[in-house]
């Protein structure tokens, strides 16, 4: 029968029999990262929902996570807190989600635009039940992507310790202290910001334990973390042995009844023995599945069974001696087991046994102190208390196992050591290849003024020193709290042991989905508490209002599009027109490129007032800057070569000026502006920005002005001087012209053309002036009015008196001039005294 269906037949007996509970404890494996498998099969979401949560769901066989989209939007808050947040959106995403978590509705984007935090997460409970707080807080209230970092980077195909995980998984960290993590992160800031996302990267570890001063001195001067701080929780490392050894052997509870009793100890402490060790050497029924011999039910079947200590169903776990235990043959090296913890972690466990004349050795399979991983440590434990095995080991408080076996027969009693002191705690072997991690043993036993007990201490937290300067870096608006908000949180030993309780109790599924209900029920609990972890100013919302569809913006897009109507009718009124004298004196050609260049400053106007893009942006420069352009330079270029043509003349000189020409000169201006424009379009293109700003009253309010900016304002100050250089141009050349013939005579029409262009300019360098101030909206508005303004004064004034004297017919009386080269129609123009409009 294969494991899925015994675990299967498992939960419909407990389903008949009992409330609603089971106990679903699996083995871990032997070493390295390890995932936990603890999804509760299914075949029906009826049966979810009896045993999860109202929101879980049958999913491929498996009970999903009813938290996946969010822990409080999920579940029915309670608290006065409810009053002030509100719970109406799902969750924000993060990297550790699948492809598909945004399409199906199960996060959504940050809309403040976070960087993401990424929090290195230890290879205990607590570490990551205190990460799944924080990742819960950041993510549902404060819109800060929060990801967990276990040892194997951003990597879709490994399983993730993220609390929204669909699956529940429940992996367990590579190492204890990944500060490479820590490293990394802090060189890169983003740790999204790399090509390998493979590579650990992490912003803060919310757990650390005191054997790692020394490292945490060393990472700190390095600069690459800031000085560890207090995480509420205080800690207890130490020797633990359960109750029912104490009973039978009360002097085990102190080093005095230890201290120089090696026989004692190696023939009360014996060696445990995996699966597959038992199987071949101490089975009497070599571990047949046809014969139960009271401890293993059948030969372990893949790597993983042969290398467990325990297995609640198949194996019950043994204990018994080995050559190490044997003091007839080994009489002054025999000793006792004792379950000693990695050397990554803060044990010290060598160097006490061996100072205090305590007899004890660890007989783990990992190097160099032989070491157990941290699911051996409690399959041992376990396996210990299945068979009433006398057994004594490294371990630590808060933890949930020690609440577990608490009012049992298995509950975990400290063992009494010499009292810790501050020299002792310093002469402590350090962490490390040159401590307590190194292969000379000599190394890792120290001395003996550091063999004392362990001290309850301050548990830590700390977070990469870059982390700082990324969070003030950044503008008040867009800063994100998640800096402060990690500084401040605490959480205390009895509020862990809250969520330990809950964990341990509930027993359902204890490796997925129980841990996620103990956090975020305590979470919800809590949560008026928690609020005073959040930054002043959080959470901020977000003026979501378009203020592009104002009624203001409205009216400016209509008075646009009236002046774009009226060069249209201009337009065609005076091609209408085109063989009446007066617009040929003026030249239509040139009224024609005037015109054009208007309806370019009347689309300008128009975009002004839609909302800003990337196109739209660049599109609003490109059309004013030409329009202006083609606006006044034909008439400047006209009015300048009336000009010259009169000064040659009185001097008694022939000069022609051929059309051609003319239009080259305009040509060559217009290309001017042209290439301008494409250089600021390649190198610093206009585009759409979003400037946030906090509310004067409100500080947790942004509103958000959307506009059209370059990096570098100066590309704005050269169109306006450019615009500002035709005007005077016009001005000047209004003044020569004064003297002009009187039906060439244009320089009070130019002058005023001038002089209302150069109003309006000056209207609109104001309000670029004050571009960072005010909304962006209104001056895009104003913009508008002024650009349409300025285009319907021009028409009034150059074009509807023209209009007006063509509808009069009135006969002028001109002296006869010919000029070659200045007709629109036959290349040269005729004024004569007599005669009337053709």
């Amino acid at each position: 029968m294969s494991r899925r269906k015994r675990q299967n037949i498992h939960l419909l007996s407990k389903m008949c029999f009992t409330p609603l509970t089971i106990m679903v404890y699996l083995a871990f494996v032997a070493s390295g990262p390890r995932r936990i498998e603890a999804a509760l099969s299914c075949t029906d979401s009826t049966e979810c929902v009896a045993l999860y949560h109202p929101n879980s769901r049958c999913v491929k066989n498996s009970c999903s996570n009813p938290f996946s989209s969010g822990c409080l939007f999920n579940m029915n808050t309670t608290t006065a807190a409810q009053n002030d947040v509100h719970f109406e959106s799902v969750r924000v995403c993060n990297s550790d989600d699948p492809p598909h978590a945004l399409e199906k509705g199960l996060c959504r984007l940050s809309k403040f635009n976070y960087t993401e935090l990424r929090i290195n997460v230890g290879n205990w409970e607590t570490t990551a039940f205190y990460a799944w707080v924080a990742q819960i807080l950041l993510s549902e209230l404060l819109d800060v992507p929060v990801s967990l970092e276990i040892g194997h980077g951003i990597d879709s195909s490994k399983p993730t310790l993220n609390f929204y995980d669909e699956e529940n998984s429940f992996p367990y960290a590579t190492t204890a202290y990944d500060y490479a993590s820590l490293r990394e992160g802090n060189r890169l800031s983003d740790c999204l910001s790399t090509n390998d996302t493979s590579v650990p990267c992490s912003h803060a570890i919310m757990e650390v334990w005191n054997g790692q001063t020394s490292l945490l001195a060393s990472e700190n001067t390095a600069g690459h973390i800031e000085p560890a701080e207090g995480n509420g929780m205080v800690g207890k490392l130490g020797w633990y042995v359960p109750s029912f050894v104490i009973e039978r052997h009360p002097e085990v509870s102190s080093f005095w009844g230890l201290q120089n009793q090696r026989e004692k100890m190696a023939s009360m402490f014996k060696r445990p023995y995996t699966w597959e060790k038992y199987c071949q050497l101490l089975s009497p029924t070599n571990c047949s599945s046809s014969f139960y011999d009271g401890v293993a039910r059948r030969w372990p079947e893949t790597d993983a069974e042969r290398g467990v200590y325990y297995n609640s169903q198949l194996y019950t776990g043994h204990f018994a001696d080995t050559a190490k235990n044997n003091c007839t043959a080994n009489p002054t090296t025999c000793s006792g087991h004792i379950v000693d913890a990695p050397c990554s972690w803060s044990t010290n466990l060598e160097q006490q046994a061996f100072w205090n004349d305590i007899y004890l050795e660890s007989d783990g399979p990992n190097e160099p102190n032989d070491s157990y991983s941290y699911g051996q440590m409690i399959q041992i434990l376990r396996a210990a208390n299945e068979t009433k095995s006398n057994i004594i080991m490294w371990w630590w408080k808060p933890d949930g196992l020690v609440l577990e076996f608490a009012g049992t027969d298995a509950e975990l009693h400290p063992v009494t050591l010499p009292p810790a002191s501050e020299i002792c705690v310093a002469k402590r072997v350090g962490p490390g290849v040159n401590g307590r991690c190194s292969s000379d043993i000599s190394v890792r036993r120290g001395t003996k003024a550091g063999s004392c007990d362990n001290d309850h201490h301050a548990l830590k937290k700390v977070v990469c020193s870059r982390l700082y300067s990324d969070t003030y870096d950044v503008s008040p608006p867009r800063r994100s709290p998640a800096y402060d908000f990690i500084k401040s949180i605490q959480v205390t030993d009895l509020e862990m042991e809250d969520m330990l309780k809950h964990w341990a109790l509930r027993g359902v599924d204890k490796y997925g989905y129980d841990g996620r209900d103990a956090v975020c029920t305590w979470v919800r609990d809590n949560l008026d508490d928690l609020q005073r972890f959040i930054p002043r100013g959080y959470p901020r919302t977000l003026d979501g209002r378009n203020r592009y569809k104002e009624s203001y913006m409205y009216a400016a897009m209509a008075m646009g599009i009236v002046a774009l109507i009226v060069v249209f009718s201009t337009t065609f009124v005076t091609y209408h027109q085109r063989d009446t004298r007066i617009l040929r004196l003026a030249n239509v050609q040139f009224l024609i490129l005037m015109l054009i260049g208007f309806s370019f400053v009347s689309l300008g106007a128009i975009l002004f007032a839609t909302q800003p893009s990337l196109v739209s942006c660049t599109m609003r420069q490109w059309l004013v800057t030409i329009g202006y352009t083609l606006g006044l330079v034909p008439l400047v270029v006209k009015v300048g070569a009336i000009n010259k043509l009169v000064r040659s003349a009185r001097k008694m000189k022939r000069v022609v000026l051929s059309r051609k020409y003319l239009f080259q000169v305009v040509l060559s201006i217009v290309t001017i502006a042209i290439i301008y424009l494409i250089a600021w379009s390649i190198v610093d293109a206009p585009t759409r920005t979003e400037e946030w700003n906090l509310s004067e009253k409100d500080l947790d309010f942004i509103t958000v002005n959307v506009d059209c900016s370059s990096r570098y304002q100066f590309w704005v100050y050269i169109t306006l001087a450019w615009e500002f250089m035709l005007c005077l141009s016009a001005c000047v050349l209004s003044v020569q012209a004064r003297k002009v013939a009187q039906e060439f005579n244009e320089s009070h029409l130019l002058f005023a053309l001038a002089f209302s262009h150069f109003a309006f300019l000056s209207m609109r360098a104001v309000t670029q002036i004050l571009s960072s101030t005010g909304s962006a909206s209104v001056r895009a508005a104003v913009a508008s009015f002024l650009l349409s303004s300025d285009v319907l004064a021009a028409i009034s004034i150059y074009f509807i008196p023209k209009f007006i004297i063509i509808a009069k017919k009135k006969p002028t009386a001109l002296k006869k001039v010919t000029i070659s080269g200045m007709s629109g129609v036959s290349g040269a123009s005729d004024f004569s005294q007599g005669g009337s409009e053709a």
